[in-house]
C-alpha cells in the first residue's frame, strides 16, 4: 500500500489520544506472492517537521522494506496529541507498534528530537525494539546544553526567522536543497508551546537515561559538520557498555538534517543496520 506522503492516513479512534497520524509504505507482493522483506521501519522526525522530511528517503528503501512515516505529538496530523514530552510520545508509538505492526516490533530510525524519542521508546520498551538507528540525538554538555536550557529564547529565534525569512535564507543555515511542502509544515507547527516542549525535553536527556536502556541494538550518529561528535562519543560509550553490539558513528559530511541532504546514503545507513550487514564506508565507527 502507497498512501500520499501529502495525505497521512488519520485514525479515527481516539482510545487515550495516543492514535499517531502516519502513512505506511508496503512493498509490491513479487509476481509469487512473496515480498522483498517482512522487517518494518518506523521513522521518526525532528521537532518543527512531520513525516514528510524523510520523503527523499524512502524511495530507496519502500521497495525493500515496511515503512511507517509518523507525525509525532504535536506535529502536522497529530497535532492535537498533547502534551509533548518523551513520555506520551513513547506511550504513543507503543500504541502504534502494538496495535498497527504486524507482530507487534519494529526498526525505529529517528532524527534529531525523533532520535530522542527513540532512545526512550527503547528505554520504557525494549522487547518492541528490533533495532534502533538514532542521529543528532546525543544528550547534550557545554555551551550546547546551556543554549538548548533557554527553551523560549529559542523558540522565539526560531518563529521571527520561520515567519521573516525568505525560503533562500530559511535553508541555507540547514544545510540542504529546499524541500516542497516542508516548509509550510514548518510554519504550522510552529509555536512557542511546541518549541518550548520540544527543547524542555530533549535538554533533560542525560547519559544516565541512556545507561538504563538494555537489550536494544543501537546505532548512534553524529552529522559531523553540525552534531557534537563529542557528545555522540560519550553517549555511544554509555549505549556499548550495556550492550557491546550498539556503535558510535560519524558521517563527517553530514549536517543535522542530512536526510534531506544525503537522502541515498542515509537510506543505506538504515538498510545495512536493518539487516545487520556492513555499513557504508562513510559511516565512520568512533
Amino acid at each position: 500500500m502507497h498512501d500520499s506522503l501529502l495525505s497521512p492516513r488519520q485514525s479515527n479512534s481516539k482510545q487515550s489520544n495516543l492514535e499517531l497520524s502516519y502513512i505506511r509504505l508496503s512493498p509490491s507482493p513479487h509476481p509469487d506472492g512473496s515480498v522483498s522483506s517482512d522487517k518494518p521501519i518506523v521513522f521518526l522526525h525532528g521537532l518543527e517537521t512531520c513525516h514528510i522530511e524523510f520523503s527523499r528517503t524512502t524511495p530507496f528503501l519502500s521497495k525493500d522494506y515496511e515503512l511507517i512515516l509518523v507525525d509525532l505529538p504535536g506535529h502536522s496530523g497529530s497535532k492535537d496529541i498533547l502534551p509533548l514530552t518523551l513520555e506520551n510520545a513513547a506511550n504513543a508509538l507503543f500504541h502504534l507498534i502494538s496495535t498497527k505492526v504486524a507482530g507487534g516490533r519494529a526498526h525505529i530510525v529517528g532524527l534529531s528530537l525523533g532520535g530522542f524519542v527513540g532512545l526512550e521508546f527503547a528505554r520504557r520498551y525494549p522487547e518492541l525494539v528490533l533495532s534502533l538507528f538514532c542521529t543528532g540525538c546525543a544528550p547534550y554538555s557545554g555551551l550546547r546544553r546551556w543554549v538548548m536550557s533557554q527553551p523560549r529564547l529559542l523558540g522565539g529565534v526560531s518563529i521571527v526567522l520561520g515567519r521573516l525569512a525568505t525560503d533562500t535564507m530559511f535553508w541555507w543555515p540547514i544545510g540542504v536543497k529546499p524541500l516542497p511542502g516542508l516548509r509550510a509544515e514548518f510554519r504550522k507547527n510552529q509555536s512557542m508551546a511546541l518549541l518550548t516542549a520540544g527543547y524542555t525535553a530533549v535538554h533533560a536527556v542525560s547519559l544516565e537515561d541512556l545507561a538504563k536502556i538494555d537489550g536494544v541494538r543501537i546505532a548512534i550518529v553524529a552529522g559531523g559538520k553540525r552534531d557534537s561528535v563529542r557528545d555522540t562519543r560519550e553517549a555511544g560509550r554509555v549505549l556499548s557498555s550495556k550492550n557491546p553490539e550498539c556503535k558510535t558513528i560519524v558521517v563527517r559530511d553530514a549536517v543535522h538534517l542530512w536526510d534531506l541532504q544525503l537522502p541515498e546514503l542515509f537510506a543505506q545507513g538504515v538498510g545495512a543496520w536493518v539487516d545487520g550487514s556492513e555499513m557504508p564506508k562513510e559511516f565512520e565507527v568512533l
